[in-house]
């Protein structure tokens, strides 16, 4: 059962679920870490949320018995090509999501993008030896993580609901 693609699903929800509340917190706290706890726990949800779109494409390969199963990344699955070769309305969807710019799978996306860059320097100035990506975590905030969340939430239960026969 472990291996199951909603179980997989449902893990990574759970712990974006628990990032994002811990990356509030931290948010709201007036600890001297309080910002490094916060980019912590923001890292966390990113991974999370991102690790959940794919599992979530890895359910609907798996309803569907297409070879999708073995992808490794969401950005990879969610273009046009792929979408003509194994065509449904749920990777269909998910596709015009990551395409348009503003929705919740775009900025996940997005933000999981930016995750994986190198570092880059806080200044230009030659004598500045510290390195930060503090630049890019303001773009994509909590409340943004929390709507990605929520709005994963209801296409895995919207996708689940189609699945079930009755």
């Amino acid at each position: 059962m472990a291996n199951e693609a909603y179980t997989r699903t449902n893990q990574a929800l759970f712990f974006a679920r628990k990032a994002i509340e811990s990356w509030q917190q931290a948010e709201s706290s007036n600890a001297l870490d309080a910002l490094t706890q916060a980019q912590y726990h923001r890292e966390h949800a990113v991974f999370h949320l991102y690790r959940g779109a794919l599992a979530l494409i890895h359910e609907v390969a798996d309803r569907y018995r297409w070879p999708l199963v073995d992808a490794r990344q969401v950005e990879a699955v969610l273009v046009p090509s792929v979408v003509q070769r194994f065509p449904g309305p749920e990777l269909a969807e998910l596709t015009e999501l990551a395409d348009s710019k503003g929705t919740w799978l775009a900025g996940v996306i997005g933000a999981w993008q930016r995750l994986q860059a190198p570092p880059v320097p806080a200044d230009s100035k030659a004598e500045s030896l510290i390195a930060s990506s503090a630049v890019a975590t303001t773009e994509w905030g909590s409340a943004d993580a929390q709507e990605a969340l929520q709005a994963l939430s209801e296409r895995v239960a919207a996708y689940r609901d189609g699945m079930q026969e009755w």
